[in-house]
């Protein structure tokens, strides 16, 4: 059966998704099974468009930033030909959730959430993709809403999602030197402005954020606020890092910079990466951790209530 859908170009969420998804300007078409309502054979530009039909098809009285969300992690399921299953997963980490717990909120075996995210089943359905979002948001909304409410602040067209390895809102100020402490790292510069308070932190793939990004897209990435952590992963030497957080400095009125900044994976420091952060007043510390995959499980382990 073949959808009679108007060309892209003429679909009111064209704009929209041609800048989130970075979509060509182009006529196509689409086939979906009479039997079979997965997304094989759909074009990339349509699915997008279903897919934010989808998402914007359930409200849960959300926030414009909250839906914003909801259609980001819809569309990006959605336009993972190859392995939709892994881009499951990395959103049900992001919100801290076990496949146990997501299934019984579902009312599924958690075989079924098992079988899509290790690619036993592919091609997720729209109505699996559109009860896989909900559902996520709607557990941490019983849960205080604190990991969408950090992830809605980096959903943005021009930013890729995977640059973003976690995210974090604590509820409460903490000293900074607590989650520095819990994480074992070695502290570089201003250890005296570590007893300032932060709210949360974001860890980022340098590799994906530093490079692709510009400094104004990566201050973005920081959760706009200064009362935050910014972890940096697969660093080398830290240079690129922290020219990009002065440069995101230069031409604004105030100075917006993270509260702290911690680089893994560090094996030849620059001297110059250290002379940033001592001029500008900023908190720099080595994490010891071996692979980024350790230090989001330490970060994901830290209870600022228990510190």
């Amino acid at each position: 059966m073949v959808l009679g859908l108007p060309p892209v170009s003429q679909h009111s969420s064209f704009k929209f998704l041609q800048s989130t998804f970075n979509l060509p300007i182009a006529r196509f078409g689409f086939r979906v099974s009479r039997h079979d309502s997965s997304l094989v054979d759909v074009s990339a530009s349509y699915r997008a468009i279903l897919i934010w039909q989808i998402a914007t098809s359930f409200r849960m009285n959300q926030t414009e930033a909250l839906q914003r969300l909801a259609e980001a992690m819809a569309g990006e399921i959605c336009l993972a030909e190859s392995d939709p299953g892994a881009v499951m997963k990395r959103w049900r980490e992001r919100f801290q959730i076990s496949q146990k717990y997501l299934a019984k909120h579902l009312r599924v075996s958690p075989s079924v959430i098992s079988d899509y995210e290790s690619g036993r089943r592919k091609s997720p359905r729209v109505e699996t993709i559109r009860r896989f979002v909900e559902g996520l948001i709607e557990i941490d909304a019983i849960d205080g809403g604190r990991v969408a409410v950090a992830l809605e602040k980096l959903v943005a067209p021009e930013i890729a999602s995977d640059a973003i390895l976690d995210s974090r809102e604590f509820g409460i100020p903490i000293p900074a030197r607590l989650l520095v402490e819990h994480l074992g790292c070695k502290i570089l510069t201003h250890a005296s402005l570590l007893d300032r308070d932060i709210y949360g932190y974001t860890a980022l793939d340098s590799v994906r954020a530093i490079v692709s990004l510009t400094p104004q897209q990566l201050l973005r990435l920081y959760g706009g606020t200064t009362q935050r952590a910014a972890i940096l992963t697969n660093v080398s030497t830290g240079r690129s890092p922290m020219v990009a957080i002065k440069a995101s400095q230069m031409g604004t009125s105030t100075a917006v910079k993270p509260a702290v900044v911690v680089l893994q994976g560090v094996k030849d420091l620059d001297s110059l990466a250290v002379m940033i952060a001592e001029s500008i007043h900023l908190p720099l510390c080595l994490s010891p951790h071996k692979s980024p995959e350790d230090l989001v499980r330490d970060l994901r382990s830290f209870n600022p209530h228990a510190e």
